[in-house]
């Protein structure tokens, strides 16, 4: 992948071409004794313009940096001409592309465009993504990953590895750096983060069923209740009936014990419709409420990638995820009717037989015999109830226990494969450093060491600059900064990875001079892109003279700004 081209046509005719090559690409301001020469001519557009490409909003195109105002030239011209960005660059299959946007200060204006054809920002994305950042999945974004290859801030300047925005969460980075330094399981990690939920999910459930009691003591209570149930079973059995009334109380009881039985079925059935009609009821809910922003990170979140033909905008991801839930109330509403028809039905067997049950009793002349064998029924029944409810809650404790161990048993599988994976970080990051450190032990005589660690249990990133001189700041920060892209650019080089060759900065004059000329020859010899602003005032050494010469790519001056305004 190999940047070529940024042209800026103004009301479709080219204003600005800037063409890059391989090596050391310089951006300068005329040589001239007036220091307001270098200053505020567009060296940093150029960046700004790339990372407009990349689908940065583009303000700091037309806005100043410290207050964020606009800048009412910038604007004027913007809004009164029709400004297209384009990109040339040759791709990781090593085909030409051209990219496009409108250049407009409200983007909801801006057209996308691929080699000259108008398409969408789904398509566009996609592309960008693809061919110039190696991402085929939806995390990390273009956005984040643009920030490690874009440094045109001096908040990204000043920050070797934490180049994202100060209020990004942590595990943005670990997206990137995992993703930067070729760690294949990423689908591993969010499989592993999917089965935590459930576990974590099921935990709380066998949690709720052991209160008030655990399964032992529930399992010392039905024994009890079953040896008290036999009991009352023969003392009725063995009940002394008058002659006359032995065959209709018996049938009472065995109406009565068919009544039970079906009550308790009504019951559970009338749990169940319960439970379905609440999970309907929340799904709908779920649907109604759902936020797009949060819905694409929840999906990434249970290991769901929204990529590919399933990549959507906020608002179409939104209806993707109403659709999913749509039919999952289809399914449980349809398991609804039958449950409900189910329970119709036993309640009309439960009529019936309260019908003959009444009946019988019109035949039962003595009410102590009726009032004795109803008080030993009533007992059982209520004794076979216990039963029942507490053998339910035992099954779902045994279930839910089972579920949770087949589940750790996946997880344990998942973590083996993740393990192998973070082998080949490490000795990702191990070749990384060999680099790193050569090249800050050619810039200031120390070598540093990025020390990448991956966290399994946490499944977090650590990360750090370890060198003998720590927290730098100023010109040897940047020093820092410039050796840590170019070794990653001979790392991307030798592993064959499919990551950007490219790296854009701005404002190294703080730097010492020596360690410039030592940055500018070592990106020079790199089979990548080191595309730089600076002022010219630094390179007035002779030494320079020779990339002044090969490697200027835009030279501006008060008299040829940028935009030419």
């Amino acid at each position: 992948m190999q940047l070529d081209k940024l042209n800026v046509f103004k009301n479709k005719e080219l204003l600005r071409s800037i063409q890059f090559k391989k090596g050391l690409n310089l951006i300068l301001n005329s040589d001239s004794k007036s220091a307001k020469s270098g200053n505020s001519v567009g060296k940093s557009t150029p960046s700004r313009l790339i990372d407009y490409l990349f689908l940065s909003s583009g303000e700091d195109i037309y806005t100043e940096p410290e207050f964020k105002k606009t800048i009412p030239e910038v604007t004027d011209f913007l809004d009164n001409n029709e400004i297209l960005v384009e990109l040339e660059f040759f791709g990781f299959d090593n085909k030409p592309y051209i990219i496009s946007r409108d250049l407009k200060t409200n983007t909801k204006e801006a057209f996308y465009y691929i080699n000259r054809e108008n398409t969408d920002s789904k398509k566009y994305k996609e592309l960008v993504s693809t061919q110039i950042f190696g991402q085929q999945s939806d995390k990390p974004s273009v956005r984040n990953l643009s920030h490690k290859f874009i440094r045109n801030t001096n908040e990204k300047m000043q920050n070797t590895t934490r180049f994202l925005h100060i209020n990004s969460k942590p595990d943005l980075y670990d997206q990137v750096y995992l993703f930067l330094f070729g760690f294949t399981g990423l689908e591993l990690l969010k499989e592993k983060a999917s089965i935590n939920n459930q576990v974590s999910t099921k935990k709380k459930h066998l949690a709720a069923y052991r209160k008030p009691h655990k399964e032992t003591s529930l399992v010392k209570m039905i024994k009890p209740l079953e040896a008290e149930a036999e009991l009352l079973k023969q003392r009725i059995s063995e009940f002394d009936f008058k002659d006359n009334q032995e065959t209709n109380v018996k049938e009472l009881v065995r109406v009565q014990g068919e009544i039970s039985d079906l009550t308790l079925s009504y019951s559970k059935l009338e749990n169940k419709i319960n439970y379905l009609n609440k999970s309907i009821e929340n799904l709908k809910s779920s649907a109604t409420n759902v936020n797009g922003r949060e819905l694409s990170d929840i999906y990434a979140e249970a290991g769901i990638a929204i990529s590919g033909e399933l990549k959507r905008s906020y608002g179409e991801l939104v209806v993707f995820h109403n659709k999913v839930l749509a039919n999952k109330v289809k399914l449980i509403e349809a398991e609804l009717h039958s449950v409900e028809s189910t329970s119709a039905s036993v309640r009309l067997d439960i009529n019936n037989m309260q019908e003959k049950e009444a009946s019988v009793f019109k035949n039962i002349n003595e009410p102590d015999t009726l009032k004795s064998i109803g008080r030993m029924y009533n007992d059982l029944s209520s004794i076979r109830e216990n039963i029942a409810s507490t053998s339910a809650l035992l099954k779902k404790i045994e279930d839910t226990k089972e579920a949770i161990e087949l589940l750790e048993d996946t997880k344990s599988k998942v973590v083996d494969k993740i393990n192998s994976n973070t082998v080949e970080l490490d000795s990702n990051t191990e070749l990384f450093n060999q680099y790193f450190g050569d090249l800050s032990k050619s810039f200031y005589n120390e070598r540093y060491i990025f020390d990448l660690n991956f966290n399994l249990d946490k499944e977090k990133c650590e990360f750090d600059i370890a060198c003998i001189s720590p927290n730098s700041t100023g010109g040897k920060k940047k020093g820092e900064l410039s050796a840590f892209d170019l070794a990653y650019i001979n790392f991307v080089n030798e592993k064959r990875l499919k990551r950007p060759t490219f790296v854009i900065h701005d404002s190294i004059e703080d730097v010492d001079v020596n360690q410039v000329f030592d940055i500018f020859q070592n990106a020079n010899r790199s089979n990548g892109q080191y595309i730089v602003a600076v002022l010219s005032d630094k390179l007035t050494n002779e030494e320079f003279d020779v990339f002044k010469k090969e490697s200027v790519v835009l030279e501006l001056s008060e008299t040829n700004k940028f935009f030419k305004i």
